[in-house]
């Protein structure tokens, strides 16, 4: 199997900074849902079927809160990956240039 892939360190890095914004943006808005949802106090009231509806509703909110945590914390990963390996594209055509360059004028041999 034979073919080439093309990479645009530039675009990888531009996507990578959109990523980033995205993640940005997830994490406010979970902040904002957070303070939404946990904000109202106690509306389910005292009595024994609010106390165990408050323990329910609590136990899921957290897991779900984490859950959209893990995912803000992904995409910001991604993000940091896009532009981890547009750098490394630069730096490993940069040096393949060089590498061509020298051997082409004699150098390291």
């Amino acid at each position: 199997m034979s073919g080439s892939v093309d990479i645009d360190p530039e675009s990888l890095a531009q996507a990578g900074s959109r990523l980033a914004t995205v993640a940005e943006q997830m994490a406010t808005q979970l902040q904002q849902l957070q303070t939404a949802v946990t904000g109202s106090g106690n509306p389910w009231g005292g009595d024994e079927q609010g106390t165990l509806f408050a323990g329910l509703y609590s136990a899921v909110l957290g897991h779900a809160m984490e859950s959209l945590a893990s995912h803000v914390e992904q995409v910001g990963y991604a993000a940091a990956g896009l532009a981890q390996q547009a750098r490394a594209d630069v730096q490993a055509d940069t040096a393949a240039a060089t590498r061509i360059g020298n051997a082409g004028s004699g150098v390291g041999r």
